[in-house]
């Protein structure tokens, strides 16, 4: 490896930690981006336990971000078993019960503590990096989707997960997900394992009933909708809105519009109103609907975090200012 490299800011108290997953630290990865579409320089080390970094030198990723996430697949799959445990049993369940056996007593006695320690590594946020006391741009933690206590990549990454821990075929609960909305999961999980069967038929009825099911909720929700937000402050034109790209992700002029309008300035007004948007913008399809959603949380994220750039950089603050 060459001499040359940049080595990142670690806080004393996460000394000795892997960045990863918070396991003891055993020696450090150095991330070159592969594509190097930031023109890169020299390796950023980054402390790893001795799992991570064998994950580590297998990924080629274009930032640090998709090589955390990367990271985090792995160890999602590797200890599929021990954060299944966190399906099957509680704390309370596995304390009481009566197993018999050497094999049986020690899974009762260890098994809700490898659960947690495996919960506690792919939940691991590690901390804000910086080189030399400069935060490093790009990194986002908004794709994550989180859901029972576990921290997943991203929504798709979690619908991988919840489909092989619950058996449920993972295209059928990407359709129950698709018609029900991402805030959701637990409803689409309930419904496809209460379904008659898995065969093409049964999925296809359940999903016609589910259709039919959600469209006399929303025919007989009228008055929750407005309750919601459905009415609006105030207009504007899509024509005065300025789409932009952060961190390589387009932001919809039309995902700005409707926060605008409903004087949505902050990720916290976002999260109050995100039934309302994916009710919006979920009529075409609900992939849409989430890459809207996900370009609108990059968007606040970086008018909160960074008011200079809000107030001089911001193509659409004039918008804002109208508030």
């Amino acid at each position: 490896m060459t001499d040359h490299y940049q080595s990142i800011d670690v806080p004393f108290n996460y000394r000795h930690t892997c960045w990863f997953c918070g396991e003891p630290y055993f020696e450090s990865f150095g991330f070159m981006p592969s594509p190097n579409y930031e023109h890169q320089e020299h390796p950023l080390m980054l402390p790893c336990c001795q799992e991570c970094l064998s994950s580590c030198k297998s990924i080629k990723v274009s930032s640090l971000d998709l090589l955390r996430d990367r990271v985090k697949e792995q160890l999602h799959k590797r200890y599929a078993k021990h954060l299944q445990i966190g399906v099957n049993w509680t704390k309370e369940e596995l304390e009481d019960c009566e197993f018999e056996g050497k094999a049986l007593e020690g899974f009762r006695e260890s098994a809700w503590a490898m659960f947690e320690i495996a919960k506690e590594r792919v939940n691991y946020q590690g901390w804000p990096i910086s080189i030399d006391g400069i935060p490093v741009a790009g990194i986002t933690n908004v794709f994550q989707f989180e859901f029972d206590g576990i921290f997943y990549t991203g929504l798709n990454h979690a619908v991988q997960q919840l489909a092989l821990k619950y058996g449920i075929p993972q295209p059928y609960l990407e359709q129950v997900v698709e018609l029900v909305g991402r805030s959701k999961m637990a409803y689409a999980l309930r419904f496809c394992k209460t379904s008659y069967g898995y065969s093409d038929a049964q999925i296809k009825a359940s999903l016609e009933s589910l259709k039919a099911l959600l469209a006399e909720e929303v025919a007989n929700d009228s008055v929750a909708a407005v309750n919601k937000g459905a009415v609006l402050s105030r207009s504007f034109a899509i024509k005065e809105i300025k789409e932009l790209i952060l961190y390589r992700t387009q932001i919809s002029s039309y995902a700005i519009q409707w926060a605008l309008e409903r004087e949505i300035d902050t990720l916290q007004k976002l999260a109050d109103q995100e039934d309302a948007f994916f009710e919006h913008f979920s009529q075409d399809s609900e992939v849409v609907a989430f890459t809207y959603f996900n370009g609108l949380q990059i968007y606040l994220e970086k008018r909160e975090t960074d008011p200079q750039w809000a107030e001089q950089e911001d193509p659409n603050r004039e918008l804002f200012e109208r508030f």
